[in-house]
């Protein structure tokens, strides 16, 4: 069996960047990220707010490799970078004083990835 990978062109250059990042400031967890996106959609990691409480703190910046669903509650301001977020996600995490930016976004401001905790 052939494995094609993704077919959408922005998730192919987000996988590029993510490596390339990876090679250029030898950090591992740009290439964890990039495995992990570049599996197929159904096998994505879907992850809801409420075990985004459970494992972070105030100020913690997180990446999902997949998307982000409403169910829980979060009390403490937390940096969310995902592909994807439904709509009750993105006013649950704003409405606690934290932000969603997507994984580009995340990647240009901290391309060492020092203190980013990948929860599937």
């Amino acid at each position: 069996m052939v494995r094609s990978g993704s077919t959408d062109p922005n998730t192919r250059a987000l996988v590029n960047a993510l490596r390339k990042t990876s090679t250029k400031h030898n950090v591992r967890i740009w290439k964890r990220v990039a495995e992990l996106i570049s599996r197929p959609a159904r096998k994505r990691a879907a992850v809801n707010i409420g075990k985004i409480a459970r494992h972070t703190n105030a100020g913690d910046i997180v990446i999902v490799p997949g998307k982000v669903l409403g169910s829980g509650t979060i009390s403490h301001n937390v940096t969310v970078a995902a592909l994807n977020a439904s709509m009750t996600a993105r006013t649950t995490i704003v409405d606690a004083g934290g932000s969603l930016i997507s994984i580009d976004e995340l990647l240009n401001k901290s391309p060492k990835g020092n203190g980013i905790t990948i929860i599937t």
